[in-house]
């Protein structure tokens, strides 16, 4: 997902080919699914309750990008992002979260820097569909430095004013140690790679997902709960696993097995949140394509 984290693939691995592009006038397009799903985690679900509770998740993107020499690479598209969560019972727990907006982004290089600027503006609400008091419009600034051809330090910053600290950052690098190895020490996806073949990567690494969502107007249901009605709740997720990536042309094939770690749910402006109190196992494809 792609989802709304500190600092995204989108904003930042992404910096590392991007460079490429100035050279000529180019189009691109870039289509990105994935799908994945995890067994079912021990979490409270209310203040008066537990339940377990599983997890589906689904991301779509295409961005098309015009790039004319010495200009800015203009990125435009649209990305469309749902979580659903199974369990049995009342709870606080939406029963999804979802999210429907625009990409629009530019890259630019200056010197050794090459420096993505995107808003994703768009509905981010839950499984009763959206509404205007759904929109939000997070704004993801990644600028990466060329040390040499084998180190690049990436800075990333992220606002969005619906989460508990609006502003957030991070520090990441990547370096090619040899023809082999690679430390992509990349928030929020940090991984080490193998490259096996010339297609086949293997990699181990870590995820965080955060992003925020609004709740229908109807959310609760009861009195007692009806403060967390049309509120903002903010996702997180925590990862680690292990998987393989299939390169064929300008296209990647991804599987991914590994250990949902925590799980939370905070309605920061209510005072309550949720949070597992147990792991998951979790599994998860996708596929990039180029063209």
């Amino acid at each position: 997902m792609k989802n709304l984290p500190i600092l995204t693939p989108v904003v930042l691995a992404s910096l590392a080919t991007a460079g490429s592009l100035f050279a000529a006038a180019e189009i691109s397009h870039e289509v990105e699914f994935s799908y994945g799903a995890s067994s079912a985690t021990r979490m409270n679900v209310s203040a008066v309750r537990d339940a377990d509770v599983s997890e589906q998740s689904t991301h779509f993107q295409y961005v098309f990008g015009y790039a004319v020499p010495e200009r800015p690479i203009v990125r435009l598209g649209i990305g469309y992002d749902r979580y659903d969560f199974g369990f049995t019972g009342p709870g606080l727990v939406p029963g999804a979260l979802q999210s429907l907006s625009v990409v629009a982004g530019l890259d630019l290089k200056i010197g050794d820097f090459l420096i993505r600027i995107e808003t994703q503006p768009g509905f981010y609400g839950d499984d009763r569909g959206f509404n205007a008091g759904d929109f939000n419009a997070p704004v993801l600034l990644g600028v990466s430095y060329l040390a040499s051809k084998d180190l690049q330090w990436i800075i990333g910053i992220s606002y969005d004013g619906n989460r508990s600290y609006p502003l957030l950052g991070g520090l990441g690098v990547r370096w090619k140690m040899n023809d082999r190895w690679t430390l992509n020490f990349i928030p929020p996806d940090p991984r080490l790679e193998y490259k096996a073949t010339d297609a086949l990567t293997l990699y181990a690494g870590a995820h965080l997902v955060t992003s925020t969502f609004r709740v229908n107007n109807s959310f609760g249901g009861t009195r007692r709960t009806r403060s967390y009605a049309g509120s903002v709740v903010e996702y997180t997720e925590v990862r680690t696993g292990a998987g393989a990536s299939w390169k064929f042309g300008k296209s990647t094939l991804d599987v991914e097995l590994g250990y949902e770690a925590y799980r939370d749910f905070d309605y920061h402006k209510v005072g309550d949140d949720f949070q597992t109190k147990s792991g998951a196992f979790y599994g998860q494809m996708g596929m990039k394509l180029g063209f």
